[in-house]
């Protein structure tokens, strides 16, 4: 097991929260394509909602969003702990935190 230096103590936290980040960005794309497209705003995170068994629209759009959000948020902790232990996936500056971010983001 690799020795933990005062830098990677908080690795899952800065992940976690750029998890959290990213979900919101994503989601602000996602309103910009429900615009573009003539629908409701908020309905690819009501049809998520909907799926899951919530049919009232104004539930299951706050429910998908809950998920869609949580979902970003856990996918960063998740990295942030494989990171840790497997030195070549560790972001050890900006441009590869954004690189495998964005890896992540898209492989979900």
């Amino acid at each position: 097991m690799p020795k933990l230096d005062h830098s990677s103590k908080y690795l899952i936290l800065y992940s976690t929260f750029a998890g959290f980040i990213s979900a919101w960005a994503i989601s602000g794309l996602l309103v910009i394509v429900d615009i573009v497209s003539q629908t409701p705003i908020g309905t690819f995170f009501a049809v998520i909602g909907t799926s899951l068994g919530f049919y009232d629209p104004a539930v299951s759009q706050y429910i998908g969003f809950a998920l869609h959000i949580a979902t970003g948020t856990v996918a960063g902790n998740i990295f942030g702990q494989v990171a840790l232990f497997w030195n070549k996936l560790f972001p050890s500056n900006f441009k590869r935190g954004i690189t495998y971010g964005i890896i992540l983001g898209i492989h979900l």
